[in-house]
């Protein structure tokens, strides 16, 4: 386990030093600074969530409607910027999972 500990060390720094993580902390530092924004932020940011699981909607036209709702929001200077950055970071992320998933068997009981 400590080889393990000691790699994922190694990953976790890694990540802290790419750039898309870099830009991550550089515009969540300028957003963090009016956090009215930040709030705003959250709750597009959480509203999005929610729309992503529900069913039995029309998800483009409730897409769209949210998208409408905070132009506004989205026209701000750096939202655009964390809100790109976050998602580098997330789907930097992600590629991590999926690839573990891919290269480790592991029994998950569905197919």
């Amino acid at each position: 386990m400590d080889q393990i500990e000691e790699c994922l060390q190694s990953l976790v720094d890694v990540i802290k030093n790419s750039p898309e993580y870099i830009e991550y902390q550089r515009v969540r530092e300028l957003v963090h600074k009016e956090p009215e924004k930040e709030k705003a932020i959250h709750e597009f940011r959480r509203r999005n969530f929610e729309l992503h699981k529900q069913r039995d909607i029309d998800l483009y036209l409730e897409m769209d409607r949210l998208e409408n709702e905070f132009a506004p929001l989205r026209a701000e200077p750096y939202v655009n910027e964390y809100l790109s950055a976050e998602l580098a970071v997330c789907r930097m992320v992600q590629h991590i999972n999926y690839r573990l998933m891919e290269e480790i068997e592991f029994d998950l009981g569905f197919e």
